[in-house]
């Protein structure tokens, strides 16, 4: 009901007939009858005579009524009299007065309806005119029969008496005796009634010529006037007009009708985008100057509120309840109650809470306003909780099912008159943690304590209201309109990710109440649709169920009405895991919402319960985009659900709330994990990569060791992109020896291999599991791994990533791995768990250093992720080279390898990568080279022909794939035979118009090479190159080459990569010919090319083809200056003319003294008569000074042509014997002939010298700091020596190390660095450097740092690693070994030992001596316990210091198997057994033999 405090009344009632000493008033005449008259029109159009002028119209002020008025009563305005008579005492007004006319009748009107009241007032100025008895009474009530009175009369008794009264008909309290009335003017009068004194006087200023006074001690409240006329006099009144209503707009309203005049109707109106939420659109001007209503409220025209009051029914509000529920009715009817706007709905508490009204009780205002008008008060206690009450609205009222919108605002609105210790305030706190949740709070004569808490609950003054009553509640309204009906002017964005996310809340069934709140809260917050956010949920207990999936519902709405309608039921049991592999096995499922490009967030809620869920979460985590989050609540069990979100110590998605009650206080902080986006940085390579994994299998690990490494590697995989154009993935496990768990193309996704993974089962039947070799695991896959039927491809490099849980056995694992990385395709990798400090060396030196990654033990594995994955997805250095070698002419060439147990294992790795290396940077195709292998031992065989594979990649690939072999004999010359006559043939690729190179490579001592090898190289351009892997019999191997330009030696097969460069640009020049006489005796080759521009020139050797000078074994020496060098430089080829076949050697010789010497010469084997240009290999091209000549020798005939001399004719010299070798001088003015009227058809073509260069501008080398004074250190071997050149070299002091020049010389000419005296310790300086300048024949010079770093070398230990055998019975103290150790350094050596593989006690060290050269002796301890049965052998570690570097010798003792021969000792009883069986046999015997000496011996008696 729409109530209003005050009503608009006009009505007159008479004067009573009452008599007060002698004056009496009029009968009354009419009992409470009221007369409404039309108030008096301000007509200004008549003039009253006497008047002169034209005055202004009346202006009458509020308060007062003063001036000089000009306005003429009833009509116009005239001239002033004379006398100049005020307007105003002629009764003049305006439209800004208030006229009345009371007739003679006796009888009270009422100013009301002039709108014209006491309320607010404490005083009234006036002015009337009448003859006597202007009576004005001040009444409670707008009557004057009812309520209480004050009444003034002036001029009473024919304008006698003036009177004040404390009621109608009294005795006057006060009275004034004189005239006051001047019945023809209009005269000006005050009263006043402030405190307790009623007071009246003349005049226009309130309290000047005051004439009547009264005290009353108990004051009335005034709040009408009525005025009245009578005894025969009626009465003309002017009150001041301050009536008018003043506007009260809020925001967002306009007024369309603006008439505030008393009774004026205004209009108000919302503005364009707003809505009315409240108040009235019209309004009527009341008396009192108050409107009729309530102002209009406008909010946004999306705006939606739901309100839930909150009001105190207990034992305190029981006399106001009623009275408060009306006025919250008129509250909530004054609302737009509708579902697109405004819905109410009301609970009342004392100690417990009734929900009185749902929000989807009542859609209409007038409804809501009776029903809640009509709450009862039910319980009335005196005990008050607004905590509860609040949890109640905010856990259990607002639900979708008791109708809040899901849009709307949630306002609480708290009407409380008893302070409670059950504070609201925190709750209030949470609750404002969502800012659709907006409180407001009213007091009711409230206490400082409940003012404290309800200013605590609405979180801003602004928002507490505080009253005395409900009554006081109505002025009020429109203050709580604008709090209670408008929107915040907040707004909330629609949430966008960059990301897909699929979260499944895992919650235990226990206190619901709070969680359901939490999560509804959240989604609030959390844009739920089908390719945004999906949301899941999960129920757990003792077991779990799932309460909705992914794809169940698309909106937030939807999900938090499902969330809000679960019931609410504690349980006992809180088994997070269960409800983990629920949502991973029945939600996270593509059938039921999951998708793949989304992550997967996993988040569960739990009491202070134990439970065990690390075990599933680490699992769940390691597998793809899977996120857990824990909300865990309480203070217990708090690492055992730390570790279920990270293992590494990453506990951010960790949040620990201290209750449930407080679950709420931690939303945004959760909502901010939950929907921040996290993604696994899916790894994707430029390149393809064949990855295996190698996974431990021995018996050391445990099953729950066995099932982390899984999980690490399927996080690995969950980080890669799997397919066949980026990543592959293969599995490998191991132990003594290795096995495929999954070929590399088992899968082509990485779930399928993730699945793979996690089928692997521990214990594999394919090896013995007590033992763990890193090699055989390395060799398996090399050789056996990765191949084409695995899957392998060609194209892609090959990872191998290694996991080890401690050091492998047989000490070969860093051999291996060294091979592993010495083919350019391959990367190894080794993650150690829980490897020890002193294991760390053995992996250093298999892997790169980058390469090996520690794990403190297997459940942390996961935590080197972030580097490990970064290490084996990145792309190798570039295998094929930016350009590939691609000679002039077409080579066919055959890689022949050796294959026997010398070669094989990490060797044979080696020996493939080597010559895969060499064939991936050649330009291999069908018409430029061809490449085959032949591989040998005691027998030969063709394995890769030369037409097989037509690519640099693919050659390289086949090579790495060939499989070691155990022959026990390198028969190089069978294999020689076997490629000359098997080889190369045009069934297998060999071509006519390329030459045949053969390569081959050899360990060991093999007689007969060169024999075949030289019969190979008749067939020019067939040619033979060796590579001398330490073989010992590196004569042979160079005489096999043919020359040593084609003969390369390596220290061992892991150092072949040091000759590979050299090796590369040998085989792929194309040949050069060679004097070869073939079996015809026909001379064959000679390389022709055309003539050169430079030349040293006399004729044209064409020119001169004929003549033969008859020389036999003659060499010739040109002087003439037309044959004598000008410059330097170098000698590109010969161009002459020869009259048959044989050897030339063309010579230089250098001017010294009166001699010449030889300074190099190069020889050619010519065919035929010819004239030919001998281009000069690059390698033999002689430097050449400035006068330098030139000459040339041949043994036997002189087979340069000559001719008679045309014009001046060449001089020189020729002379016999002509055996003189390089370096050697000849004198050949004194030993020569000169040479005389003949002209030799002979020149040399020149080209420029080559500059000296260093290839860089640092040499830098690493030497010991114990190397002796002339031990070498390095060769200087700049760019640009050419054949024959003397290069000189100076050594430079550095800036920056002034004193490093003392140590080391450098060889003058040959550039080798020695020590010159005994260095520092590497402790005390260890860096060095000068400067070295070579300047060659040609005076060009080049510049470069020699770097020189020393370091301190490790202890030696001498004698190991060696292999002892013992016996079980070994006593204490024995002395198993004696080693020697020797620091090179000179520094003391400290040995100790280091370890036992298995552990043991059985073992010491002793060793007493000191300094460089000690002996040390591995003993059985005190109380050795050998068993053969128990452990067969030991791996004994000693481990020796000098203090600044350690080396480990090793040990292997053998426990002999017993091999004992006992005696049998048969029991006691046996042989008293045997002594009583043979007791009868014995007697039986002796009788017998009685009987028989008896019968035999005894004489018969005869009867006489």
């Amino acid at each position: 009901m729409n109530r209003s405090v005050y009503q608009n009344r006009n009505g007159s009632d008479p004067i009573p007939n009452n008599s007060e000493d002698h004056y009496t008033e009029p009968d009354l005449t009419e009992d409470h009858q009221y007369i409404e008259l039309d108030l008096v029109q301000a007509d200004i159009s008549t003039v009253t005579a006497g008047i002169h002028g034209i005055l202004a119209p009346e202006v009458v002020p509020p308060t007062t009524l003063s001036g000089t008025e000009s306005v003429i009563p009833n009509g116009g305005c005239g001239s002033a009299p004379a006398d100049y008579i005020s307007c105003k005492q002629l009764g003049c007004y305006s439209s800004s007065g208030i006229s009345r006319n009371t007739p003679n009748d006796n009888i009270y009107y009422s100013l009301t309806p002039d709108c014209f009241v006491a309320t607010g007032r404490t005083s009234v100025a006036f002015r009337a005119r009448a003859n006597n008895n202007l009576h004005i009474a001040l009444g409670s009530e707008d009557s004057s029969s009812s309520g209480t009175h004050y009444v003034i009369v002036f001029g009473h008794s024919s304008n006698t008496v003036s009177l004040l009264r404390f009621a109608r008909g009294s005795s006057s309290c006060d009275s004034y005796t004189g005239s006051v009335l001047r019945q023809t003017y209009f005269d000006e009068f005050w009263f006043s009634w402030s405190g307790s004194y009623l007071r009246a006087g003349r005049g226009s200023t309130v309290g000047s010529d005051q004439i009547m006074s009264c005290y009353h001690a108990t004051p009335y409240t005034v709040n009408f006037i009525m005025i009245a006329t009578g005894s025969g006099s009626s009465g003309e009144w002017r009150f001041p007009n301050d009536v008018a209503c003043k506007h009260v707009t809020n925001s967002y309203v306009s007024i369309t009708i603006d008439d505030t005049s008393c009774n004026g109707i205004s209009s108000y109106a919302c503005n364009s985008g707003y809505k009315q939420v409240a108040g009235n659109t019209q309004r009527t001007c009341g008396f009192g100057g108050i409107l009729s209503g309530y102002p209009l409220v406008c909010s946004v025209s999306t705006c939606k509120i739901d309100i839930v009051f909150i009001v105190e029914a207990s034992a305190h509000t029981s006399s106001i309840h009623s009275a408060l529920m009306t006025a919250i009715g008129d509250l909530a009817g004054s609302l737009q109650i509708s579902t697109s706007n405004i819905l109410a709905g009301v609970i009342t508490y004392d100690d417990t809470v009734d929900l009185n009204i749902d929000l989807n009780d009542y859609y209409s205002a007038s409804s809501l306003d009776s029903s809640i008008t009509s709450i009862p008060i039910s319980n009335a206690a005196s005990a008050v909780n607004l905590a509860e009450a609040l949890r109640f609205g905010f856990y259990d009222f607002f639900t979708l099912s008791k109708g809040n919108r899901f849009t709307a605002f949630r306002y609480f609105v708290v009407i409380a008159k008893t302070y409670s210790s059950q504070t609201g305030a925190a709750v209030a706190d949470q609750i404002r943690l969502n800012l659709k949740n907006q409180l407001f709070t009213i007091g009711i004569s409230p206490t400082a304590s409940l003012i404290a808490d309800l200013k605590a609950i609405a979180g801003d003054d602004s928002r507490y209201l505080q009253v005395s009553s409900a009554e006081e509640l109505y002025p009020q309204f429109n203050t709580l309109f604008n709090n209670i009906a408008v929107c915040p002017d907040l707004s909330f964005e629609p949430m966008t990710l960059d990301c897909e996310l699929d979260i499944v809340f895992i919650v235990e069934r226990y206190n619901l109440r709070y969680t359901k709140r939490f999560l509804a809260e959240l989604m609030d917050n959390i844009t739920v649709s089908s390719n945004g956010i999906r949301v899941g949920m999960v129920l757990f207990d003792s077991g779990a169920s799932r309460v909705f999936n992914l794809n169940t519902y698309t909106s937030s709405e939807s999900v938090r009405s499902a969330i809000e309608s679960i019931s609410e039921t504690n349980h006992t049991d809180h088994l997070v895991d269960k409800g983990l592999i629920e949502a991973r096995d029945n939600v996270f499922t593509a059938a039921r919402g999951d998708r793949t490009e989304a992550s997967n967030y996993y988040v569960f809620i739990v009491g202070p319960f134990e439970s065990y869920p690390e075990a599933v979460a680490k699992d769940i985590r390691s597998s793809g985009s899977n996120y857990v989050f824990s909300i865990h609540i309480g203070n217990q069990y708090q690492t055992e659900y730390q570790k279920t979100v990270d293992t590494c110590g990453d506990y951010t998605k960790y949040t620990n709330v201290d209750s449930y009650q407080n679950l709420i206080n931690f939303k945004n902080d959760i909502l901010q994990k939950i929907i921040s986006c996290e993604s696994v940085n899916i790894t994707i390579p430029d390149c393809p990569l064949d990855i295996v994994f190698i996974m431990e299998d021995t018996d050391e690990l445990s099953v729950t060791e066995f099932n982390d490494m899984k999980s690490f590697f399927v996080s690995l995989v969950s980080r890669m992109i799997i397919g066949d154009t980026a990543i592959k993935v293969g599995v490998v496990t191991y132990a003594d020896g290795a096995t495929t768990a999954f070929p590399l193309n088992q899968y082509s996704t990485a779930n399928g291999v993730i699945m793979g993974i996690t089928n692997i089962n521990q214990g594999s039947n394919a090896y013995n599991r007590s033992s763990r070799y890193v090699d055989r695991a390395l060799k398996y896959i090399q050789m056996e791994f990765f191949i084409t039927g695995n899957g392998d491809r060609s194209n892609a490099a090959n990872y191998y990533i290694l996991l080890t849980g401690g050091p492998s056995a047989g000490n070969k694992a860093a051999a291996f791995g060294s091979a592993i990385r010495s083919i350019a395709s391959s990367n190894l990798f080794i993650v150690g768990v829980n490897i020890s400090s002193s294991d760390d060396p053995e992996f250093l030196d298999t892997v790169d250093d980058d390469k090996y990654l520690k794990a403190v033990n297997f459940s942390v594995l996961q935590c080197i992720n972030d580097v490990v994955v970064p290490n084996i997805t990145q792309c190798p250095d570039s295998v094929t080279p930016a350009s590939l070698v691609s000679p002039s002419c077409q080579l066919d060439i055959v890689f022949i390898m050796e294959r026997t147990e010398t070669s094989s294992h990490e060797n044979y790795v080696f020996l493939k990568s080597f010559f895969s290396n060499i064939a991936i940077q050649l330009d291999v195709s069908s018409s430029t080279i061809r490449i085959g292998v032949v591989t040998y031992d005691t027998d030969a065989y063709t394995t890769i022909a030369l037409d097989t594979y037509m690519t640099p990649t693919e050659i390289s690939y086949q090579i790495l794939k060939l499989q070691e072999g155990t022959g026990k004999r390198n028969m190089i010359d069978t294999a020689l035979v076997h490629t000359k006559n098997n080889f190369f043939t045009a069934a297998n690729g060999d071509r006519a118009s390329a030459a045949n190179y053969y390569v081959f490579a050899i360990d060991g001592v093999r007689s007969g090479a060169s024999i075949q090898a030289e019969y190979i190289m008749k067939g020019w351009p067939s040619t033979v190159f060796a590579i001398d892997i330490n073989s010992g019999y590196e004569k042979e191997y160079r005489r096999t080459a043919g020359d040593n330009s084609r003969y390369f030696y390596a220290s061992s097969y892991a150092n072949l990569s040091a000759i590979e460069s050299d090796v590369i640009a040998a085989i792929t020049k194309c040949p050069v010919p060679q004097p070869v006489t073939t079996t015809d005796g026909s001379l064959m080759f000679a390389d022709v090319s055309a003539p050169c521009l430079n030349s040293l020139i006399y004729l044209y050797p064409e020119d001169l083809t004929e003549g033969k000078d008859g020389g036999q074994n003659t060499m010739y020496l040109m002087t003439d200056f037309v044959y004598t060098i000008t410059s330097c430089s170098r000698i590109t080829s010969w161009e002459f003319s020869h009259w048959k076949s044989g050897y030339i050697d063309f010579m230089v010789w250098r001017p010294s003294g009166s001699n010449y010497k030889l300074v190099a010469y190069n020889t050619i084997y010519v065919s035929g008569k010819n004239t030919t240009t001998y281009t000069v290999v690059e390698y033999e091209r002689i430097a050449v000074l400035q006068g330098d000549l030139i000459g040339w020798r041949s043994k036997g005939d002189n087979l340069v042509t000559s001719g008679p001399c045309l014009g001046p004719c060449a001089e020189g010299y020729k002379a016999s014997p002509n055996n003189v070798q390089i370096g050697e001088e000849f004198d050949w003015t004194n030993s020569g002939t000169s040479i005389n009227g003949t002209a030799y058809a002979i020149k040399a073509c020149l080209e420029d010298n080559t500059a000296m260069a260093f290839s860089t501008p640092t040499i830098s080398a690493k030497i010991p700091d114990h190397l002796p004074g002339g031990s070498f250190v390095t060769l200087l071997e700049p760019d640009g020596a050419d054949y024959a050149e003397v290069v000189n070299y100076t050594v430079l002091q550095h800036p920056s190390y002034p004193n490093s020049m003392e140590y080391f010389n450098v060889g003058e000419t040959s550039g080798q660095i020695t020590v010159a005296k005994r260095l520092l310790k590497a402790k005390v300086k260890s860096d060095y450097a000068f400067l070295v300048r070579a300047k060659d024949s040609c005076n060009t010079t080049a510049t470069a740092t020699v770097s020189i770093q020393t370091q301190n070398m490790p202890p030696e230990v001498l004698g190991m690693p060696n292999i002892i055998s013992i016996t079980e019975e070994t006593e204490g103290d024995t002395v198993l070994y004696t080693t020697i150790v020797e620091d090179p350094s000179g520094d003391s050596v400290c040995c100790s030992l280091e370890s036992t593989l298995p552990k043991t006690n059985n073992f010491v060290v002793f060793g007493n001596d000191t300094g460089i050269r000690v002996n040390y002796s591995i003993m059985a301890s005190d109380a050795p316990a050998f068993s053969y049965r128990q452990y067969n052998s030991y791996i004994v570690k000693l481990c020796c210091d000098d203090d600044e570097d350690k080396s480990t010798g090793v040990l292997i003792v053998n426990i002999k198997k017993p091999n004992k021969t006992t005696t049998y000792e048969p029991p006691g009883w046996f042989m008293i057994s045997i002594a009583i069986s043979c007791t009868p046999i014995f007697l039986m015997a002796l009788m017998a033999c009685v009987v028989l000496i008896q019968t035999m011996f005894v004489p018969e008696q005869r009867a006489d």
